[in-house]
């Protein structure tokens, strides 16, 4: 392990731990965005558990409450239109 690895694993905390890119570029001392996240940044060993950690309950709560449909009154018994 060399120092400047250590600047890759910093950079790699850091935006797995929800900072902003924007941020990190600027902690990091980059012209471009693209430079921290396509050099500096490495997929973690446990980024599937992290993802399906960011599903799990979090977005189930984002969604309307489910309320039961209306029978539709537009249609008769026949299933013609009125």
């Amino acid at each position: 392990m060399r120092f400047h690895d250590l600047r890759h694993a910093y950079a790699t905390s850091l935006v797995t731990d929800g900072v902003p890119i924007n941020l990190v570029q600027r902690v990091m001392g980059h012209k471009q965005a693209s430079t921290t996240l396509n050099r500096y940044t490495h997929t973690p060993g446990d980024y599937a558990a992290r993802v399906l950690a960011a599903f799990d309950g979090s977005a189930a709560s984002l969604l309307p409450p489910t309320l039961e449909t209306p029978p539709r009154s537009d249609v008769d018994d026949a299933g013609e239109g009125l």
